[in-house]
């Protein structure tokens, strides 16, 4: 019991840490698209609009991460030289999955911060950060 709800804190967590990540990200590279000149003070007030206003995809983040984590830790009991880069991989390829999948069905990415190169990779990399929170609080005891 007691490792189920770490399963779940841990996604929870790591979700969190992604969502909030990613869509702060998100709107850095929206407003650097433009090549106008943002205020600090622009800049902040449209980084906490983005985080409370995406949050379906909090909810595309979690579903990512349910089925990525669950196969790595599958994958963790066949190879276990891979245990501690299991979860960080695994949150990248679920985010580069999510939005490879957005682009199959819509034609297009909606998290316009990762249309370009750098921007889907720096989502991967909040994916990343995000599978190492998960492991961190499932290896904690």
């Amino acid at each position: 019991m007691a490792r189920l709800l770490r399963f779940f804190l841990g996604l929870l967590g790591g979700a969190l840490v992604t969502y909030i990540l990613g869509t702060a990200v998100n709107a850095q590279f929206v407003m650097n698209a433009h090549d106008v000149p943002v205020t600090w003070g622009d800049r902040l007030n449209m980084t906490l609009f983005d985080i409370s206003n995406m949050l379906p995809y909090l909810v595309i983040i979690a579903i990512s991460f349910l089925i990525a984590f669950l196969i790595a830790a599958l994958l963790k009991r066949f190879l276990p030289k891979l245990a501690n880069i299991a979860y960080p991989i695994a949150g990248a390829a679920a985010l580069g999955a999510a939005l490879g999948l957005m682009y199959v069905m819509f034609q297009t990415v909606p998290i316009s911060g990762a249309r370009s190169t750098l921007g889907f990779l720096a989502q991967m990399a909040a994916g990343g950060l995000g599978g190492w929170v998960f492991g961190r609080i499932m290896t904690t005891k």
